[in-house]
This record gives structure tokens, sequence and C-alpha cells, in this order.
């Protein structure tokens, strides 16, 4: 366990280093502008404070964001398809943001951004929370066909109102870049809308990490054992909410990273939500970093971070549904 958390911080670090220092404008008038910024004797546009570094941060965020709402939504409902975008809580922040967008709040009031995000994401997971109990309690089943359902639902009202403002062209871009997970021109309004949310979400999580996996024992035997569960599911929501809109704020939408990363480090390092956590933030940051930086290398710029997550994590998703659906079969034989 030791040697895979040092490899996994050796190759975080390696990849900061090279999101911070790859671009076309030369590392050393780069440093040179940084540090005459630093020390107030320029106001001069500069590449590494004012473009990379904030990238940067918004693509750590985003990364531990998605991947820790994932893991701890997968061990909440017991479920290993559970996840922000396949619960439809991404489509609910998103059409809320979008709203924001044609209204033109974010460009005179910024924090709408965040807020709708959170209160859409929020709202959706409770409704798909509440409308897939039967006698009191979640059927795990009836969760992600009703997260379908409601992403479905969703969906078509967003197509409807893209459909009706399709003349407005300059917003139909910027609703498009927005809604493909797009990281080009993060800047440090971006980090001030999500590290807030970010940080209290993770938190959140993490202060609750034994509950988490008291809570796997079913809500019965946790009561017993002295866990709160209401109270504690609760104030799981709000940090999911929390993570999940903060992501959606800065970036945009990047469907199925908080399902295939958080389920395969599972797989590797156990259920334990100690150890789970961290090693999920840490990888989530690495993997969206990684992601980001192939494309700028590569100079592709036909697909964005949330195309590739979309395309993979689909796929994925196919193949876990699949095996699930063999597995309660043979259950039910």
């Amino acid at each position: 366990m030791v040697k895979l958390y040092l490899l996994l911080g050796v190759a975080l670090l390696a990849t900061t280093v090279s999101t911070l220092t790859y671009g076309h404008v030369p590392w050393n008038e780069v440093w040179e502008g940084a540090l005459l910024r630093l020390q107030g004797q320029s106001t001069a546009w500069n590449p590494l404070l004012d473009e990379r570094l904030p990238r940067l941060i918004v693509l750590l965020c985003t990364g531990a964001s998605l991947a820790v709402a994932g893991a701890v939504m997968q061990s909440l409902f017991y479920n290993p398809l559970a996840s922000p975008s396949v619960l439809g809580i991404s489509c609910g922040g998103g059409l809320l943001v979008t709203l924001v967008f044609i209204m033109e709040g974010h460009l005179y009031y910024p924090y709408s951004v965040p807020i709708a995000a959170f209160s859409g994401s929020l709202l959706t997971l409770l409704l798909v929370y509440t409308l897939s109990k039967r006698n009191g309690v979640v059927q795990i089943t009836t969760l992600i066909l009703t997260g379908i359902a409601i992403s479905t639902l969703l969906l078509a009202i967003h197509g409807v109102i893209m459909y009706a403002l399709r003349d407005r062209w300059q917003l139909v871009q910027t609703l498009t870049e927005w809604e493909a997970g797009s990281t080009t021109d993060r800047s440090w309004k971006h980090v001030h809308m999500q590290l807030p949310l970010t940080l209290v979400g993770l938190y959140g999580c993490w202060f609750y990490r034994k509950e988490i996996d008291i809570l796997a024992l079913g809500e019965e035997d946790a009561m017993n054992l002295g866990v709160e569960v209401p109270k504690v599911r609760w104030r799981l929501f709000l940090c999911i909410a929390l993570l999940t809109g903060g992501a959606l704020a800065a970036v945009g939408i990047i469907a199925f990273f908080g399902l295939v990363l958080p389920h395969v480090i599972r797989r590797i390092i156990g259920p334990n939500n100690a150890q789970l956590i961290p090693f999920t933030l840490f990888a989530g940051s690495l993997t969206l970093t990684l992601m980001d930086l192939f494309l700028r290398v590569s100079e592709f710029h036909a697909l964005s971070i949330g195309n590739i997550s979309s395309i993979i994590g689909g796929v994925f998703f196919l193949i876990l549904l699949y095996g699930f659906r063999k597995q309660t079969l043979f259950m039910e034989a």
C-alpha cells in the first residue's frame, strides 16, 4: 500500500510540474514574467500565474471532487453503478446552470453559477433517492433505473431549451463548450467558484468515513452501533452535491468520471473508506490532469476531457451493467 501511495504521489507531482511548465511560450520568459509580477514590478499577463496555475487547481479539484463523490455514493447506496452522472445529479445541476447562462447571470453574478449547480445537484439527488424508496427502503435496481429516467427527462427539457434558443449562436456556443467539459480558458474566477465547495465537500466525506463503512452493514445495524443514519445520510448528500456542483461550475459536465475510477480503485485497495477516499482523491486529480495534459501536448482540439470521459465511461458502464445483470439472474436462479 505504501508503494502505491508513493507511486501515485510521484506521478501526480510529475504531472503537476508538466502542466505548469508546458506551453508555447518559452519557460524562461514565463518565469521571469512571474517573478516580476510577484515582486510588484509588472502588471502584464503571465501564462503561469493567469492561465496554467488556475487551470491546474481547477483540474485537481474537479478530479478529486468527482472521484470522491462517486466513491461515497457507491458506498452509501451499496451499488457499484452509482455515480453523479448515472443518477442524473450532473444533469440536474447542469439544467439550472443552463438557465443561469440564458439569463446572463454568469456575466453579472458569477457566483450564481456554483449556487445553481449545487442546488440542482442536491434537488436531483433527493428526488432520485425519494422515488427509489419502497416501504422506507431504497431498492438498488430501482435506484439506477430512476436515475436514468430522471436523466432522460432532464436531458429532454434541456434539448427543448437549446432548440428554442438556436438563433442565439453565441450562447449556444458557450453552452456547448461548457457541456463538453472543456478546461480551456480557466481563470481565478473559476477557482474562486469551485475551491470552497470542493474543500467543504471533501472534508465532510472524510469526516464521516467511519460512518460510511458502518452504513455498509445496513441501516438497522448502523443504528444499533450508534450511527445517526438520517443525519449522516443527509450531510453526505450535501457533500456530494457540493462536490458535483463545484465541478459543474468550474469545468462543466464530465460524465462517468465518478463511476469508472472509484470502481477500479475499490477493486484494488478494498472498501475501507479511510484508505479509499484519500487514494481516490489523488487518483482522480492525477487522471484528470493527465487527460488534460495529453490533449494539450497532442493539440487534438476535436475532443475535450468531457468527451473522452463519456466515451470511456459509457463503455465501462455497459460492461458493469452486463455483469450486474448476470449476477442478478444467477441469484434469482
